[in-house]
């Protein structure tokens, strides 16, 4: 299996996670919180297999039940601004660099994400990282080229719509592994009264298309929210309600004028066509013929990385089981 991991998404959750723990607020010790809870979260998760963890047992419990299935790791990290996805909506991600809160820890978690590189150099790892360009990106195109099964760690709902027989996600927030089977459950959003509204895995990119991605600081359809958008693609997929509208009353149960005239209105045609060519992974892997400009892949130093182990002084990291999956990785190639 090949694991691929969400490098940013982890270095931020860890920085979130440890900061508060460790009284972290000069720089220089935010950046520590970021890397430790980076680091740990890589090396753990390569240990167990890419699984959660297991409740009261050591880290490698999960994945010592059937073996290690990981065979390679890679590590996609996000550099600069994403210029490409700006050219086609301006304001992508800027509800970012308007939050104080990020743009004064952003130099922290950065100088994590460098040091933690200048760490995988030591290790049978992969990192993947270009100047102004998403992890996103490079990890869809290596997941997609990839000739085993893929599992990719992060809590980007995006990279949903790749899930297939071949490729699951694990989700660090829910600790949980989304394949096939558990697709329908872990993204059919709820109604009030706690009702989830599923729909085809394949309409999956779509769903997000409708309702849009506050995270990203992109609308969806007008009047589309999350469940209306899994009502309607539980019934039909979108381009049918652009064709007609008026079969948007059939699928939430009752005539929805303002809904039907978003539909039919310019607007919904062009917010689909814009988010299908920022959200759709599948489109943006074919901008490139290859990323091997964008890896770079470290070697194996089992004395150099037990030696920065223990000058980092990384407590929630169990270096033996670490050692044995880095020596397995190495041998794997």
């Amino acid at each position: 299996m090949n694991l691929l991991i969400d490098g940013n998404n982890l270095a931020w959750a860890g920085f979130h996670a440890l900061r508060k723990a460790m009284e972290a607020e000069t720089e220089e010790q935010k950046t520590r919180a970021a890397l430790l809870g980076l680091t740990q979260s890589v090396l753990n998760l390569a240990i167990r297999g890419g699984e959660p963890p297991v409740a009261g047992r050591p880290q490698e419990a999960a994945a010592s039940l059937a073996g290690n299935p990981v065979r390679a790791l890679s590590v996609a990290f996000d550099e600069g601004r994403p210029l490409r996805r700006r050219t086609v909506y301006p304001a992508y991600q800027l509800g970012r660099e308007s939050n104080p809160s990020f743009m004064e820890n952003e130099p922290a978690v950065l100088a994590a994400i460098d040091q933690f590189i200048e760490l995988a150099g030591l290790l049978p790892v992969t990192v993947a990282r270009g100047v102004n360009t998403e992890a996103d990106d490079l990890i869809a195109c290596m997941a997609l080229g990839a000739d085993a099964p893929v599992r990719i760690a992060s809590t980007d709902r995006d990279f949903l719509q790749l899930v297939d027989e071949r490729l699951t996600i694990y989700s660090p927030v829910k600790r949980l592994v989304i394949g096939v089977a558990e697709f329908a459950e872990a993204t059919a959003p709820r109604t009030a009264d706690g009702t989830p509204i599923a729909f085809p895995r394949e309409r999956y990119l779509d769903y997000r298309v409708a309702s849009g991605d506050p995270s990203d600081d992109l609308p969806g359809i007008p009047g589309v929210g999350a469940v209306t958008a899994a009502r309607m693609m539980a019934e039909a997929p979108l381009d049918a309600y652009l064709d007609d509208p008026g079969l948007a009353g059939r699928a939430l149960g009752r005539r929805n004028a303002k809904l039907e005239a978003a539909l039919a209105g310019q607007a919904a045609r062009e917010a689909v066509a814009r988010n299908r060519v920022l959200m759709d992974l599948r489109l943006a892997v074919k901008r490139y013929d290859t990323i091997d400009g964008y890896l770079r892949r470290g070697s194996w130093d089992e004395t150099g990385f037990r030696a920065w182990v223990a000058d980092e002084r990384i407590a929630g990291l169990e270096i033996e089981p670490a050692v044995r999956i880095m020596e397995a990785l190495a041998k794997a190639g």
